[in-house]
């Protein structure tokens, strides 16, 4: 099967609009696979884009986004927030991030290395170190130690402990936090995974793919997606995690990507269904680049690409 067999409408010269120099960019870089080097302009413009440069004038030598002190401090809005944003955007590396995310590294982990909120906050963090996870990859920092630490942490819990991966805010195990953590041992390169990282990842693919979603009632909101994402996953950010593992060709992924392939509106576009803290560049119930970038990048990682690849 090809993928634009599964969509209404091609909507991939929409995805090309500068209107949106963001998803642009994601959709030169993962659909059309164009080479870093050839994208420079691409990521000047993104810089300059407005969204973008009202974030940079908000930041400050002392609490960046947010407080020095924590770097968990205001959610979506504060330090960890804005970084993830950012690694979400595919906005690329500059001056003011780099303090912020040493900061992280230096504040926002646990003693055993993981990403954690700390004091009586403490109990989530699958989900806090899976989005550091992807940050830190996402800014080159996926060979420091400090990282390398938290990635030893997450492995050993998956494959040792997996009691722990079950979150008392969601009274058991939490889907969201499931994602996050597969996505960000994701975030290491293919040729640099060893068999422990494939054998965690496969855990993690399993688990969520064993689940019975019931979208009718309890896990209906995983049928509304939104960009840009906090802690919360939906529909769409599962099936592109779960495209990029091994399990692509499962029967029970390839019933969650129909699922995903039957909220798409009439021109082939994916819907923001929900309101989001950070960023609201998009409106509520109206059709997201972004959003319409993952899906797509979901179906040509299930099923390859001889259209627009390079």
């Amino acid at each position: 099967m090809r993928w634009l067999e599964l969509v209404k409408r091609d909507p991939v010269p929409w995805l090309l609009d500068p209107e949106n120099p963001s998803a642009r960019l994601l959709t030169l870089r993962h659909i059309f696979k164009k080479p870093e080097a050839s994208l420079a302009e691409e990521r000047a413009r993104l810089l300059a884009w407005r969204p973008i440069t009202l974030l940079r004038e908000h930041w400050n030598r002392v609490n960046f986004w947010g407080r020095e002190a924590d770097p968990y401090f205001g959610g979506a809005m504060g330090n960890f927030g804005t970084l993830y944003l950012f690694s979400q955007m595919g906005v690329p590396l500059f001056p003011e991030v780099e303090p912020a995310c040493e900061n992280l590294l230096n504040r926002g982990r646990g003693d055993d290395g993981r990403f954690v909120l700390e004091g009586p906050r403490a109990a989530p963090w699958l989900c806090y170190t899976g989005m550091a996870l992807q940050i830190m990859g996402h800014f080159g920092y996926g060979n420091d130690l400090r990282v390398r630490s938290a990635w030893v942490a997450l492995l050993q819990t998956v494959l040792l402990r997996p009691e722990m991966l079950e979150c008392p805010l969601a009274d058991g195990g939490c889907h969201h936090g499931l994602v996050k953590a597969l996505a960000g041992l994701l975030s290491m390169p293919a040729e640099q995974r060893e068999s422990n990282e494939e054998q965690a990842i496969a855990v993690l693919s399993e688990r969520l793919l064993n689940y019975s979603y019931d979208f009718g009632r309890h896990d209906a909101e995983w049928l509304q997606p939104s960009f840009p994402r906090y802690y919360r996953s939906d529909l769409v950010e599962l099936c592109r995690v779960l495209a990029q593992t091994p399990y692509r060709t499962h029967p029970r992924f390839q019933e969650l990507l129909h699922r995903m392939v039957a909220v798409q509106n009439t021109e082939g576009r994916w819907i923001k269904s929900r309101p989001t803290p950070a960023l609201s560049e998009e409106r509520i119930h109206q059709p997201s680049r972004w959003l319409t970038f993952e899906a797509i990048h979901t179906l040509t990682l299930t099923y390859g690409d001889d259209i627009y690849a390079s």
